[in-house]
């Protein structure tokens, strides 16, 4: 698996991508002056001057790349349902229907964890639902609608289903109708 991207900016010229940086748990490493203060750093954050050896600058990079966290790690209620149906996930907004949002925001309490079968099937029905498929088919409507975000529910055969996040799905083409000889109008005599 590839290292993150270490973003590498000039202090104090690019400082007012800072806050940006650090909201997104994004590493930095700061270019600085001879001679210019280096700043408080928090825990993806580094510094070098702009006279340092390439090793020393290469090590730098290479620790934050370590430090950052794995872009396909999926956080406790990250991928929530908000009170107007919007699933906001790493900068996709996608509508939710209110029964897969109460599937959703279950797996996404405690993702990458499988959960039961019988504890989906009773939080959406009273009792046992009509038939073993209606679960299945709530899922695999909510897993087209999550697809585009890199989020997938997985089926754990005998066991029940687990929520990961991954790279989203690459937007479909769309390519122009081809005419065929059976579609085309007849020829011109």
């Amino acid at each position: 698996m590839a290292l993150p991207t270490v973003e590498i900016l000039r202090w104090p010229a690019q400082a007012g991508r800072r806050g940006d940086l650090v909201a997104a748990d994004r590493p930095c490493l700061w270019v600085l002056e001879t001679g210019d203060l280096p700043p408080a750093i928090g825990p993806l954050e580094d510094w070098a001057r702009d006279g340092d050896s390439e090793r020393d600058v290469h090590a730098r990079i290479q620790r934050l790349a370590a430090l950052a966290p794995d872009v396909h790690t999926l956080f406790p209620r990250e991928a929530c349902v908000d009170e107007e149906g919007l699933l906001h996930f790493r900068g996709h907004l996608i509508p939710i229907p209110p029964t897969e949002a109460r599937l959703l925001d279950r797996l996404a309490q405690t993702p990458e964890t499988i959960v039961t079968r019988d504890e989906l099937s009773r939080l959406l029905w009273d009792g046992p639902p009509a038939s073993r498929s209606s679960l299945t088919s709530r899922i695999h409507t909510l897993r087209k609608r999550l697809r585009p975000a890199g989020l997938t529910i997985h089926a754990i055969r005998g066991h029940g289903f687990l929520l990961t996040a991954g790279a989203p799905a690459a937007a479909p083409t769309i390519s122009s109708p081809r005419r065929t000889s059976w579609s085309s109008s007849s020829q011109p005599s």
